[in-house]
Order: C-alpha cells, then sequence, then structure tokens
C-alpha cells in the first residue's frame, strides 16, 4: 500500500475517535504541525520527512495531524497557502488616501520584493523546486496559490485603477493587466531572488528602492494597446 492509501486509512480510523470538535478549533496546534512541517520538509525533503516525525516536533500526536489534514500533501498545499498569505500581504494592505497608482506600485514593489527575498520565503520556493518534480500536482498548487494568485489581484487593481485614468490615459482590458502584472512581478524578482537562493548577499536597502522605482516607471510608461 502507498504511503498515501495508508495515511488515508489510518487518516479514516483516527478520525472515529480523535476528531473532536474542540481539537480542530484550536490554532495553536494547527500552527504547530504547520511549523514542525515546514522545518521537517526543509530538513528532509518532501519525500523523506514522514507524519511521524513531524508530530514528534510538533509535541502532538500522529492523530491529531490527521484530524486537521488528510495527508502529507494536504499538509505541504497548507504551508504553500499560509507563506502566500504573507507574500500577498501588500496587495490586501490599507491604501493611503489619495495615493496615486506608481506611488502603490512603488509600495507594493517594495514590500514584495523584501517578502520574496525573506529567509522562509527562499527556503520554501527551493523545497517547491526540489518535490516538483517528483509531485507535479505540489508544483501546480504552489503556484496557483503564490505566483497565480499575486498576479490576479494585481490585474484587478490595475484594471480599476486604469478606469480611474490614474497612471494609465485609459482603460485597459483585462488581458492587458494580466500581461502587465506578469511583468511588474518578473521584474522586482529579477536576479535578486536567483542571488538569494544561491546564498549571495542582498544589494543594498537604498539600491533596492531606485530598483522597484524604476520598474514601476517602465511598466506604466510601456503600456501599449492589447
Amino acid at each position: 500500500m502507498s504511503e498515501a492509501n495508508s495515511l488515508r486509512a489510518t487518516s479514516t480510523d483516527a478520525q472515529d475517535y480523535v476528531r473532536m470538535p474542540a481539537e480542530l478549533s484550536r490554532p495553536d496546534k494547527h500552527s504547530a504541525i504547520t511549523k514542525a512541517a515546514a522545518e521537517m520538509f526543509l530538513a528532509e525533503g518532501f519525500e523523506r520527512a514522514s507524519l511521524d516525525q513531524i508530530a514528534h516536533r510538533a509535541g502532538v500526536s500522529k492523530q491529531t495531524i490527521y484530524s486537521h489534514f488528510t495527508d502529507k500533501q494536504a499538509l505541504f498545499r497548507a504551508i504553500c497557502a499560509e507563506l502566500t498569505e504573507k507574500l500577498t500581504i501588500p496587495l490586501r494592505k490599507p491604501r493611503k488616501a489619495g495615493a496615486d497608482l506608481a506611488s502603490i506600485l512603488i509600495r507594493l514593489g517594495e514590500d514584495t520584493l523584501a517578502t520574496m527575498l525573506h529567509p522562509a520565503a527562499l527556503d520554501l520556493h527551493r523545497l517547491v523546486l526540489s518535490a516538483a518534480a517528483r509531485f507535479p500536482d505540489l508544483g501546480r498548487t504552489a503556484y496557483e496559490a503564490g505566483v497565480e494568485r499575486m498576479i490576479s489581484d494585481l490585474a484587478a487593481l490595475l484594471v480599476q485603477r486604469s478606469q480611474l485614468r490614474d497612471g494609465l490615459a485609459q482603460p485597459i482590458s483585462h488581458a492587458q493587466a494580466r500581461r502587465m502584472a506578469e511583468q511588474f512581478i518578473g521584474m522586482l524578482r529579477g536576479f535578486h531572488q536567483v542571488r538569494g537562493l544561491l546564498g549571495m548577499p542582498a544589494i543594498p536597502a537604498g539600491e533596492r528602492k531606485a530598483y522597484v522605482r524604476s520598474c514601476v516607471e517602465m511598466l506604466l510608461r510601456g503600456v501599449a494597446p492589447a
């Protein structure tokens, strides 16, 4: 029996006597499990890390993990989703009243790039890349929950602002907005993320701010008909 099928079978048995409402409502248990899982996945890799190891590190029973997640892949997806929440915080931050599109994009770009270069984000990026070749569905899940969500949220912002003629001379289509969002996120990453993944020091904060501003200028200057 495969590990995934074994886990599902054991999960069904375990849930019969441990899946209690109080258990599912304990956010501290959930956080402890995802934190321990992230640490074990990074240390051992997705395939080698076991639920027994994760349970031990989190200080919970394996049955407690079953009460929160159906299997190891679901746990991995949850970790990706939590990181995505952090990565997309800049898009959800309250915007200063009266701020124009350029100012919003500069702030967004600075926050997003800083988050991308955070050690935890770089570690998870390495983990996803190492697991994606063997488990393509995990790669797709990570992409859809991460980059795809960022592109969609940013595209919606660009369409909205274009309708107000804020930074853009005329309303843009959804297709144009998605292309612009992809370009902007791609420019932000540039070689900064590559340096981080290879363990090289980041450029000074001042240079990074100037880089983000130049990305915003290029984005708004280069709008072309769809």
